[in-house]
């Protein structure tokens, strides 16, 4: 079935991006080696590990620039040159300022890729697929971060580099046979393209049905006028910004960012019995097989059980790791408790890919409407990685400053306040239309409003 293939192609573009995401934690201690092209200083390290997400944050605000004009499909194509430019200019740097610009501009790439993959897949999928189809966005994100440290610490800085730009372009030469979203072909006018994308999508063309509703949907949104004052004062609209900028914050707060760029110098500074870059293996391992789980799960369980489980099991990660880290800071003997931390980083990850990996993103590409879709997708898309960024540079100088217990108490209380945001204010979007989420949207501000008048009339 197209829907599928489509689907499949699909992650193989975030595959792709999603190796870059994983790259400074078996490269980085390349650079320590005594046939490294040039040696990088800690805070240069952290800078070349972090500046990925500032990248990635840049990407969905100049992607805006044409998500309506060019389509969901034709982003996706080109968002694989900056990946091509990174890899080039990773495989022949000779100072760190190649670094920084290789993963600056890859950056850029992933950072649109997650933004406008979940535009793509939330248009093109019914509702009963729907939380699949997008949650299995990042287990392939998953696997792109697994293929980096299954790889790159076993082949040198120039050869990984050559490796990871045949991915993207294995992408391109596969999606550009795959048919556009309808909704972008309605919200252009031209309802016969759209027919056809979702004959082709449904394998059927039994569709009527499903397209009149499609084009009463882009109607009624594209009546006002979607730009960044619509995003802000609609309330439904204003609901889904800030429900999306938060789950993403509370995804990169949660320690997330320090486990995934810093897994192999986690694991060392342990002492564990396995090298760093062997356990840092056994989490991407980890880590596909649960969000994949999560993948199978969210359709039958809901978003919210397991955004609520996921961010409970971190709480409890991140305070066996910060635990056992404090212990090292107190000069206490932890020879007999060696194995605690990567007990604790790989019950984070279970309980991170069960939820908070995934979910973010895949309701992302359910909440906003048609008109405000591109706008508000790259909104979160850049507050969190902007969030990610920030994570990624200040965990390192917090560890280098005070102690890396310090870094993940931060975590284990930033995922205390997860998890009451979650139980409160986390709409449920399970089974439900894209036209459903946003009537209950505004159903539930409709009763908000009642209930501030009904206090202030008191």
């Amino acid at each position: 079935m197209i829907l599928y293939l489509s689907a499949i192609v699909s992650y193989l573009g975030i595959f792709a991006s999603s190796t870059f995401m994983g790259w400074s934690s078996p490269v980085l201690p390349l650079y320590d080696r005594e046939d490294a092209p040039f040696h990088l200083s800690g805070s240069e390290g952290a800078w070349v590990a972090s500046v990925n997400l500032l990248g990635a944050a840049v990407g969905p605000p100049v992607c805006l620039l044409f998500a309506h004009s060019v389509g969901r499909k034709t982003l996706l194509i080109f968002s694989v040159l900056p990946y091509v430019i990174g890899c080039i200019a990773i495989a022949f740097a000779t100072s760190v300022y190649y670094l920084y610009f290789a993963r600056f501009i890859s950056g850029m790439g992933t950072g649109t890729s997650i933004c406008v993959m979940p535009m793509y897949l939330g248009e093109i999928s019914p509702p009963h697929r729907r939380g699949s189809l997008l949650a299995f966005i990042i287990m392939s994100s998953r696997l792109g971060i697994l293929f980096a440290y299954a790889v790159y610490p076993f082949v040198s800085i120039a050869v990984g580099a050559e490796v990871s730009m045949i991915l993207p372009l294995i992408f391109v030469v596969s999606f550009v046979f795959l048919p556009e979203s309808p909704y972008h072909w309605m919200r252009k006018g031209k309802r016969d393209a759209a027919a056809k994308s979702l004959i082709r999508l449904r394998g059927t063309k039994d569709i009527q049905e499903e397209l009149d509703r499609i084009e009463t949907s882009v109607k009624a949104e594209m009546a006002n006028s979607g730009g960044f004052g619509e995003l802000l004062m609609v309330p439904s609209n204003r609901t889904s910004l800030f429900v999306s900028v938060i789950l993403g914050m509370i995804q990169q707060l949660s320690g997330s960012q320090a486990i995934m760029l810093y897994a192999q110098k986690i694991f060392d500074a342990a002492n564990f019995a396995i090298e760093g870059k062997y356990m840092a293996i056994i989490v991407g391992v980890v880590q596909l097989i649960f969000t994949g789980l999560c993948g199978f799960m969210v359709d039958h369980y809901g978003r919210r059980p397991l955004l609520l489980s996921s961010t409970i099991g971190s709480l409890i990660s991140t305070v066996i790791i910060a635990a056992y880290f404090h212990l090292k800071h107190l000069a206490i003997d932890t020879s007999h408790i060696e194995w605690l931390p990567a007990a604790g980083c790989l019950l984070y990850v279970v309980f991170y890919s069960l939820g908070l990996a995934p979910l973010p993103t895949a309701m992302t590409g359910e909440l906003f409407p048609t008109n405000t879709k591109s706008i508000g997708c790259a909104t979160a898309v850049f507050c969190t990685y902007i969030v990610g960024f920030g994570v990624g540079k200040v965990y390192q100088i917090i560890c280098d400053s005070v102690g890396t217990h310090v870094g993940f108490w931060i975590f284990a209380g930033c995922n205390v306040a997860g998890i009451i945001y979650i139980y409160f204010f986390v709409p449920e979007t399970k089974g439900k239309t894209l036209q459903e989420i946003q009537e209950d949207l505004n159903r539930r501000q409709s009763i908000v409003s009642i209930k501030n008048d009904t206090w202030a009339a008191g």
